[in-house]
């Protein structure tokens, strides 16, 4: 992150309440491109038609980022953001996580147990609806109760009106409210993956690290009453690859950035919430290394999850590094320092930077409770945990239920309860054991959560007890009750529903504490500095992201990195010589089929490409395409002086990094001889 940058911008952010010059920064919402921008800068200014062509292709892949490739519904993502459905499609004896997979026909497609992908078909307005409900409110648990009733409501209706999937998204802080209308999916199969050793090829030590050498690709195919989906729009295979300096865009699903923040926010997450996430993530990372060191076995089933916690603990260190730098700091507090005076100059009587200061300080003392006082991570406790959310909150009105539970967010969340795949409980009893012995230490034995959970047994015993008897990890099971509702629930003799239900109330109440007291005073205060920067800059400053579709663009460029110059492009031969230089000892080992097509690809073929595209995570997965709009790349990671890119952007030395389509095709042709799928990708 370079900080004196960020100082440069938070000086003109506000001075005169110009126009800053943010360089290739933004996550942008298809209906508010920066199209001046691009035009300024790059004498290039994308059509209505380029853009719908490029939304229509862009595909939300379970919260994570994809696109169309092919008339015949082939759609291109990341392997790890599809190793999801890998993993759960993978055995002891048929590892394709390992050994990869491809379909020698469309009848040996797999399918996904438990995936949906989405499209974004349209959206609108609808700030005028939300921000009303709720806004003569006497205090703000009838605020919280309205706005809430009147999303759903929203929901609701526009999925009546038309068979969509539809989603009120928050723009702004809260400023501005639109309404997404998206087609979706669930029929999605696995149609080619790469082995884990090339997909990750360099493990954690490269991971955001450039150069890199991954052919991090995944494909799948949508159908729809057992055909292949005909998607709006998809994107054709580029003619010419890139070139150093090209522009280039990508349309991605960024997951969440904070930009926008104030000072009192940022304070919070550098000395409360970063701390105990890190120390979360290694206690998580410690306990999976020696779960894997079992046996080969083992090490197969806490290889997903292993890479999602290092991935996790490794981007939080970069933006930890951000927010602790003084120079950031510095600049934030300049910038709300000349915010504050615009402010007032305009008149404003309200004090929202007061208002946040108040939330984050409530934040503050329940911070180890709001972590810790849950079901855990992705377990079969949570499962649990959820089924009986479910039956009591849908059990509510939409006005008082938790924000997780509202109409429009239940088919997600049963479809991926009811899936039917591999669950393995000693990993789950090691979890789940590791989960409570942090809750235990955060807050000792005698919160009540503590002694429901643990009931004066061990971590271990506790999660032992429960977990082995326990037959959650059962599809017929979860959806028995989920079918049978709160009368299911409450008659359950299961260790692991019995636990959830006692648990329930203990979370609820913090939540809804959460909601009422610190998100709910949050928004209002939000929306107020978001209708300041509205008076200044009207839609010129882009949104943060909310893992709702986006439009960023940057050009193809190497950067300088401690004193060296690092290339825009690897290649082919750069990966086995990296290979060579470690004698092919893992991380850096590549599959045999790939030693045996050493002589046969073309060694200068661009493999990974750096760009200076703004990006956040939720972008993988992302598209890459040129002028014409055509696919040139997929991003795959950001680089680790990118990291920073939640709390703000600087294009010196920040790289999104995209795996080069030649690399794919020529990969494809070449190692795996999928001449048929090669020939789909070409449109031949």
């Amino acid at each position: 992150m370079n900080t004196r940058t960020l100082c440069a911008l938070g000086g003109a952010l506000l001075v005169g309440g110009t126009l800053p010059a943010l360089a290739d920064e933004g996550l942008w919402t298809f209906d508010q491109p920066p199209l001046a921008r691009l035009d300024e800068r790059y004498r290039f200014r994308p059509t209505p038609q380029w853009l719908d062509r490029l939304r229509l292709a862009a595909v939300d892949f379970r919260g994570a980022s994809a696109s169309f490739v092919s008339p015949a519904g082939l759609v291109l993502t990341n392997h790890h953001v599809g190793s999801s459905c890998i993993q759960k499609l993978s055995s002891a004896q048929r590892d394709l996580m390992k050994n990869g997979y491809l379909a020698p026909r469309r009848e040996d497609e797999l399918r996904c147990p438990d995936t949906e992908l989405k499209v974004l078909h349209s959206s609108s307005d609808v700030t005028g609806a939300i921000q009303a409900a709720g806004a003569r409110a006497q205090d703000a648990e009838t605020a919280n109760r309205e706005r809430k009733t009147a999303i759903a409501e929203t929901e609701k209706r526009c999925e009546a009106d038309t068979k969509l999937r539809c989603s009120v998204v928050t723009l702004y802080h809260g400023a501005m409210y639109h309404l997404y209308r998206y087609h979706a999916w669930t029929d999605v199969r696995l149609v080619f993956a790469p082995e884990m050793e090339v997909a990750f090829f360099g493990g954690d030590p490269d991971n955001f690290v450039f150069p890199r050498f991954d052919l991090d690709i995944a494909l799948f195919r949508v159908y729809e009453q057992g055909q292949p989906v005909r998607p709006r729009s998809y994107l054709k295979l580029a003619r010419q690859g890139v070139k150093e300096d090209e522009l280039v865009f990508a349309a991605g699903h960024p997951h969440s950035t904070d930009r926008l923040f104030t000072v009192a926010e940022l304070d919070t997450q550098r000395e409360v919430d970063y701390p105990l996430h890190l120390a979360s993530a290694r206690r998580q990372q410690r306990l999976l290394h020696g779960f894997g060191q079992q046996s080969p076995e083992a090490t197969r089933r806490a290889a997903q999850v292993l890479f999602g916690t290092e991935n996790w603990l490794k981007a939080m260190l970069g933006e930890f590094k951000t927010l602790r730098d003084p120079l950031f700091q510095q600049a934030k507090r300049s910038e709300e320092a000349k915010f504050r005076e615009l402010a007032t100059a305009k008149g404003n009587s309200e004090d929202p930077w007061a208002v946040l200061a108040t939330a984050s300080a409530k934040h503050r003392a329940k911070a180890k409770e709001f972590w810790a006082v849950d079901y855990g991570y992705r377990t079969l406790l949570k499962a649990a945990g959820e089924i009986v959310e479910i039956a009591h909150e849908s059990a509510l009105p939409e006005g008082d239920r938790l924000s997780a539970y509202r109409s429009a967010e239940l088919p997600r969340l049963k479809r991926r309860l009811e899936a039917d795949y591999p669950i393995y409980k000693d990993l789950e009893i090691s979890r789940q054991a590791g989960y409570w012995q942090e809750a235990r230490d955060l807050l000792g034995d005698a919160h009540p959560f503590v002694k429901t959970v643990l009931a004066g047994k061990t971590p271990r015993e506790a999660a032992s007890d429960r977990i082995t008897v326990s037959r959650i990890d059962r599809a017929d099971e979860r959806r028995r009750l989920l079918a049978g509702g709160l009368a299911a629930i409450e008659s359950s003799q299961d260790p692991l529903i019995q636990l959830a239900r006692a648990i329930y109330p203990l979370r609820r109440a913090l939540a809804k504490y959460q909601e009422v007291e610190i998100e709910t005073p949050s928004k209002k205060a939000s929306q107020a500095l978001g209708r300041l920067r509205f008076d200044v800059f009207g839609r010129e400053l882009p949104p943060d992201a909310t893992s709702s579709l986006r439009l960023s663009y940057g050009v193809v460029k190497g950067y300088e990195s401690e004193g060296t110059l690092v290339p825009w492009k690897t290649n082919f031969a750069g990966l086995f010589a990296r290979h060579d230089a470690f004698d092919g000892k893992p991380p850096f080992t590549l599959p045999a089929n790939w030693l045996g097509a050493r002589g046969k690809l073309k060694s200068d073929t661009p493999f990974n490409f750096a760009s200076t595209i703004d990006i956040i995570g939720g972008n993988s997965g992302s598209p890459v395409v040129n002028r014409e709009g055509e696919w040139v790349g997929v991003i795959f990671d950001g680089n680790l002086e990118g990291l920073g890119n939640r709390f703000g952007y600087t294009e010196t030395a920040a790289r999104s990094l995209a795996v080069d389509s030649r690399a794919i095709v020529e990969a494809l042709e070449v190692v795996y001889r999928a001449k048929a799928l090669t020939a789909e990708i070409r449109g031949e």
